[in-house]
């Protein structure tokens, strides 16, 4: 069997970009607006970024990886190369978020010094996805919660690939369906059992054991990818027809669908536009494979683990300055993003990557 790559992923790196700012969005627009529409109010809560991100993750990884078997030397590897990508930065973030937090805890939440400091340890040792019901303070970085979930990933990725690659590209395609049937069956199982309209609504949203079928899924198409006895290339004209169909769905299913497109009703769809995306050239892949897009998809995990983090410091100098906030308003966003883009591009040129580097560099000269 041949290792089989797609022919060129720099659009999903585009896309990768989008997704990020598609939570920047969801993190800085109200959560509703009076006198809207129905559609608009449940858009301003309604995502399916994190879906886009955990799915490509594992297909990517997946094909990357290709068919050995695993060992314990090269699962190591693989773990030391996702956690030097990942944590640093996760704990810059983290650190330069405490004094918003401590504000928080003492003069909003009005929360106990016990509470605030259990936040801490459990923000510092990234377990805050494994509790996401508990009430605030309780996320000191919001967004860092998906970094539990992709750690758990990460975790057991060596062990559910070494089993896939041994499995047919016929299996693998059942594999899929039924990763896509868990992800859907478990929403409808907690939206039986749990209080929706408390936060134990974010159990369906951020438990990593819930949320890792969306990477699974990526992982099964990946694989299958890989041990396919023939190349695969699917059109690129699926690429706008596709991207349409997924909007008129993001925005036209009802309100009883949030929690399925939150956790991967969308992936078929998305594994489609994926892989149409990585052939062909039209006007829609070049904007996503060139230029700024595809630049700042590269810088997009500083993009989106930094956003919040500046936007509350930009908010609160807004207030110094003004006297009052503008935060939750167009021109806040417009504002922030003119810090964020240059600031995550600096970031990931100077420390995401250089950082990276050098923690690979170290643990392998230690093999």
């Amino acid at each position: 069997m041949n290792h089989r790559r797609l022919v060129d992923t720099r659009a999903l790196t585009g896309l990768r970009f989008l997704a990020a700012l598609h939570v920047l969005l969801l993190h800085e627009l109200p959560d509703q607006i009076d006198g809207a529409s129905e559609i608009e109010n449940i858009l301003l809560e309604r995502t399916a970024a994190l879906s886009v991100f955990f799915v490509l993750s594992g297909l990517l990884i997946s094909i990357g990886t290709g068919n050995k078997n695993w060992t314990k030397s090269r699962a190591r590897s693989f773990l030391i190369r996702r956690v030097a990508k990942t944590i640093p930065l996760y704990y810059i973030a983290l650190l330069l978020f405490l004094p918003i937090f401590i504000y928080r805890t003492i003069y909003i939440y009005d929360s106990s010094l016990e509470k605030g400091i259990l936040a801490v340890l459990i923000n510092i040792f990234n377990f805050q996805s494994f509790f996401p019901h508990i009430p605030e303070p309780w996320y000191i970085n919001r967004p860092s919660w998906t970094i539990g979930v992709f750690l758990t990933c990460y975790l057991t990725f060596p062990l559910i690939h070494n089993y896939l690659i041994s499995c047919t590209s016929e299996k693998l395609i059942y594999y899929f369906l039924f990763f896509y049937v868990m992800s859907q069956a478990i929403v409808l199982v907690l939206e039986a059992r749990l209080d929706i309209y408390s936060t134990e609504l974010e159990i369906i949203h951020k438990f990593p054991f819930i949320r890792i079928f969306e990477f699974y899924m990526g992982v099964s198409i990946g694989t299958w990818i890989v041990v396919r006895e023939k190349s695969l290339t699917i059109s690129h004209k699926l690429v706008l027809p596709t991207s349409i169909i997924i909007l008129l769905l993001f925005i036209f299913l009802p309100k009883q669908f949030d929690n399925y497109i939150h956790n991967g009703l969308l992936t078929p769809l998305f594994i489609i536009l994926f892989l149409s995306s990585s052939s062909g050239k039209d006007k829609i892949l070049n904007f996503l494979r060139n230029g700024p897009i595809y630049s700042l998809g590269v810088a997009s995990y500083s993009f989106y683990i930094l956003h919040l983090v500046i936007a509350n410091y930009l908010s609160a100098m807004i207030i110094l300055i003004n006297g009052s906030s503008i935060r939750f308003s167009p021109e806040f966003i417009v504002i922030n993003l003119l810090f964020v883009i240059p600031i995550s591009r600096y970031v990931y040129d100077n420390y995401e990557e250089p950082w990276r580097k050098k923690i690979i560099s170290h643990y392998s000269a230690k093999e």
